[in-house]
């Protein structure tokens, strides 16, 4: 389990579930992504998180003795796959992903990634993903962005692949029920505008500062979930160290009236799906998989990335009309119900993985 940024969230889930089944009997491997003493001098480990999440995941598989030990293997994402194509062909395999390499590429620049080229190293990896997803019983994606890549870009078989978001934990829910049954706060109070994302910059926090320095820095409070060192300001509220469905993200979701996410890039941020399962309306960008998240006019507004004004003016309108606020809201408690429950979508994985594991021995030989 890759442990990077949001996919933290989805192991936390997901263990916190599986743990829970009498029929899974699970090893957990979690894949730490950083970089500490000797191995940062080590060419490619140090730079390349593919080299180093397949290189860590494959010293972890031997050292458990995967070829003889487990019904099936489970990877999020697939790069933690890539050195372990041949532990596929004796342990059915279920790869699992927020995006493919080539969509990750369209966005790349704002993760400081340079997209793939048509160098040796780049073909290189190109043919080892795709190896690997072939080499794979099923494939998990979580979104139809990145299952239509799976199908375009690597000629994956389309009966392979199951689209499975990794949703919001039970206490979101339990927020977003209580918001939709709940009398609605007096217009007169502050609006409290939330936003969540360890990668402050590339997810627009940047944007949001400004924005609280003008007028509507008067009539809001910002409350800005973090790990970043965000510089004091008026009305701005910084919380980091925060963890996952923690007593304190709770609370800060149950305060909010708003719930902001400008991001430049993303694939399909789990913070977005709390949000809704949360019954808040939100305002987020028109990039990666957040479409299959938030409906513009719908869940919240979609503005265009890097447009200030747009921002603005999405929270303005939303500001000043509680009707709209809360009816946004009902829909994306319900969109979430319908779609981001994460105990009914980690149970079908689970449902998918057992599958995977009872595959016959010609069925991976053809995959």
């Amino acid at each position: 389990m890759e442990q990077a940024l949001g996919h933290v969230t989805h192991y936390r889930n997901l263990r916190s579930f599986a743990d829970t089944q009498i029929y899974v009997q699970p090893t957990w491997l979690p894949i730490d992504f950083k970089v500490e003493g000797p191995t940062r001098l080590l060419p490619f480990f140090s730079t390349n998180w593919s080299v180093r999440a397949s290189w860590r995941a494959r010293r972890a598989l031997d050292a458990v003795d995967a070829r003889n030990s487990f019904d099936a293997l489970f990877f999020h994402t697939q790069v933690t796959s890539l050195f372990s194509i041949g532990l596929m062909s004796a342990v059915p395999t279920l790869i699992s992903m927020d995006a493919t390499p080539i969509n990750y590429d369209t966005l790349g620049w704002e993760y400081g990634h340079r997209p793939a080229g048509d160098g040796p190293v780049d073909r290189q990896k190109y043919r080892l993903n795709r190896r690997a997803f072939h080499a794979a019983v099923g494939l998990v994606t979580w979104s139809e962005w990145a299952r239509r890549s799976l199908i375009d870009d690597y000629e994956v078989p389309r009966d392979k692949i199951r689209v499975i978001t990794p949703g919001a934990s039970p206490t979101f829910f339990e927020i977003g029920q209580a918001r939709v049954t709940a009398p609605h706060r007096d217009k007169n109070d502050h609006m409290q505008l939330l936003f969540v994302g360890g990668d402050f910059q590339r997810k627009g926090g940047q944007m949001l500062l400004e924005l609280m320095r003008g007028p509507l820095g008067e009539l809001c409070d910002l409350h800005l979930v973090t790990g970043a060192n965000v510089p004091a300001q008026r009305n701005v509220f910084v919380y980091r160290g925060v963890q996952p469905n923690s007593d304190e993200l709770r609370r800060l979701f149950s305060n909010a009236d708003m719930f902001l996410f400008p991001t430049f890039a993303d694939c399909l941020p789990v913070a977005l799906q709390e949000a809704a399962a949360a019954g808040l309306p939100a305002i987020a960008t028109n990039v990666g998989a957040l479409p299959e998240s938030i409906t513009d006019r719908g869940t919240g507004l979609v503005v265009p990335p890097g447009d200030g004004r747009a921002l603005q003016a999405a929270v303005e309108s939303l500001l000043v009309d509680q009707g709209r606020r809360v009816q946004m809201g009902r829909a994306a408690h319900a969109l979430a119900c319908r779609r981001f429950d994460a105990r009914y979508n980690n149970q079908v994985l689970l449902d998918f993985l057992r599958e995977v594991a009872n595959s016959s021995h010609s069925m991976r030989r053809a995959a």
